[in-house]
């Protein structure tokens, strides 16, 4: 299973409203909101394609102007190490 960290860069005055909107999606986890209006989150999805259609997904939320990927893994889960 993919996990990645990520920082969203939002539009002046956003950061929060998109950091709440982007908590409600499944397999994000918001770790919080940093000075220079981002947004750290957490990204984990069942597959590299199911990631890629989610990072593609918050690229789309108002308000979002870019995200960076700033750490990627592979976490086995417990059906794969069998």
């Amino acid at each position: 299973m993919p996990v990645s960290g990520i920082v969203l860069t939002c539009a002046s005055g956003t950061a929060h409203g998109v950091g709440a909107r982007i908590g409600l999606l499944e397999g994000v986890e918001v770790q919080g909101v940093v000075p220079g209006d981002r947004v750290v989150a957490v990204i984990e999805a069942d597959s590299v394609d199911g990631e890629v259609s989610l990072f593609s997904e918050l690229h789309e939320i108002e308000g979002v102007l870019a995200v960076q990927l700033a750490y990627h893994n592979f976490e086995d889960s417990e059906l794969e190490r069998r």
